[in-house]
């Protein structure tokens, strides 16, 4: 999911070297059985938790003609292999963060989104209806959120 919607007469813009994280729609995965799993939000009154989904198949076919603040590639900057382990976070009730570890590498699943201000500077909102992705969890703590990043239960 882009960044920022339109950026000159260049259009959507997907990347920005000072953004720590990927702003997606679904995260999608094959696992080692041959079957699929989605991460996706789900919403909860007025805050977006992480869901998973697990598809009759693989959904690439289905998202393959999107354009706009959408596209869809293959993620090669993520760590792949072996689930070693998983931890999850509650903010209110709903299901806000979850770190994998996937072959010793952790990776961070926020419900989140990001936000162009009137200032040409994005916004990190929490508890929102994408997926940010980091691959380097202490760099969320480096961002300014909105509300604030608080200390969550651990589920």
């Amino acid at each position: 999911m882009a960044l920022r919607e339109n950026v000159g007469a260049g259009g959507p813009q997907f990347e920005d070297p000072a953004v720590p994280c990927l702003q997606l729609l679904t995260l999608g995965a094959s696992l080692g059985d041959g079957t699929f799993v989605t991460v996706g939000t789900y919403q909860d009154d007025t805050a977006w938790g992480l869901g998973l989904h697990r598809p009759a198949g693989d959904c690439s076919a289905d998202w393959a003609g999107m354009a706009g603040i959408y596209r869809m590639r293959g993620l090669s900057e993520l760590p792949t292999g072996e689930v070693d382990g998983v931890s999850t976070f509650l903010d209110e009730g709903v299901l806000a963060e979850v770190v994998l570890h996937i072959q010793g590498r952790p990776l961070l699943l926020m419900a989140g989104e990001l936000y162009d201000s009137a200032q040409d500077r994005l916004m990190f909102s929490r508890c929102d209806e994408s997926v940010l992705v980091f691959t380097d969890p202490s760099a969320a703590r480096s961002v300014n959120w909105i509300p604030e990043r608080r200390e969550l239960t651990q589920g």
